[in-house]
């Protein structure tokens, strides 16, 4: 397995462990859940892949204080907080959630378009 590959898999580990698949639908400003994106744009999938990176990076700093923290009610504080900044994160590199969770499914789906975002994580 390549070292891009691996960075991309601990970051979606990561992430995963952070927060459920669809934690932004827990913002208030959260659009629809879902943005159905059947095969996205190179454009897209450049975007999509910073925001993984930025996602990533946000999990990553959010977990040692997830596991520190004591009790449900203070875990899911640190949770809310933690989604807030990856749905600006999204938001910044200019996709809706909606966006961004429509091509994590889309990515989910197709092996060979996980193979791209990977490469374009890893660069």
């Amino acid at each position: 397995m390549n070292q891009a590959m691996k960075a991309f898999l601990a970051a979606s580990a990561i992430a995963l462990g952070l927060t459920a698949p669809l934690a932004f639908e827990r913002t208030a400003d959260a659009q629809a859940a879902y943005e159905r994106v059947g095969q996205p744009t190179d454009e897209q999938l450049q975007r999509y892949a910073t925001a993984v990176r930025e996602v990533s990076a946000v999990a990553a700093e959010y977990q040692p204080r997830l596991e520190a923290a004591q009790g449900n009610q203070a875990k899911q504080a640190v949770r809310v907080e933690a989604d807030q900044r990856m749905v600006e994160r999204v938001q910044a590199r200019g996709m809706s959630v909606a966006e961004y969770n429509g091509i994590s499914e889309a990515v989910r789906a197709d092996p060979a378009l996980r193979a791209k975002v990977e490469r374009l994580v890893g660069q």
